[in-house]
């Protein structure tokens, strides 16, 4: 099974998601994630963890409205253990793409090095108090958050829940 698959039997997606208007356009972003997003609309996994795609209606959920915060950010505020990893990465403030979010304000950003399904995403804890490198496709990182096969400091003990879920809009 792949890991869409996996995920999708962990924690089924909604009936009807919220897909963003160019889910994939512009062939920016991995495909797996594009998948993800098709599989479950821009939204939030166990009232968390949030999942950002291309031309979402909402603002907040569009994967290039987010990523250009996230560069003005580290631009502005990156701590020298943040900016290391870019260093190290050879990547630029300018090329980070953020893929998703916690309600914490904590980051999910890839760094765009190499193919696009082998970027590996940063964890940037909010207040950039710790920060953690993660291998895998976003679906891959998803999926180990949720079955806690993966760790970062930024996400809190009690998550994940033991039946976790998906919702669009969790705070409706």
């Amino acid at each position: 099974m792949d890991d869409l698959a996996l995920l999708r039997a962990l924690c089924p997606p909604p009936d009807a998601p919220v897909r963003p208007v160019r889910s994939g356009a512009s062939g920016a972003l991995p495909p797996s994630h594009t998948r993800l997003v098709d599989a479950y609309g821009v939204g939030c996994f166990d009232e968390f963890l949030w999942i950002y795609g291309e031309g979402a209606e909402n603002e907040n959920l569009d994967v290039h409205v987010r990523s250009a915060w996230t560069r003005s950010y580290v631009r502005r505020m990156g701590t020298s253990e943040v900016l290391g990893v870019l260093d190290r990465h050879g990547v630029l403030p300018e090329e980070l793409v953020s893929w998703g979010g916690t309600d914490n304000a904590d980051l999910l950003i890839w760094l765009p090095v190499g193919e696009p399904e082998d970027w590996p995403t940063l964890v940037v804890e909010s207040g950039q108090l710790s920060r953690t490198v993660l291998t895998g496709t976003s679906t891959r990182i998803v999926l180990d958050l949720l079955t806690r096969g993966a760790r970062a400091a930024a996400f809190p003990e009690d998550f994940p829940s033991d039946t976790p879920s998906f919702s669009s809009n969790p705070y409706t």
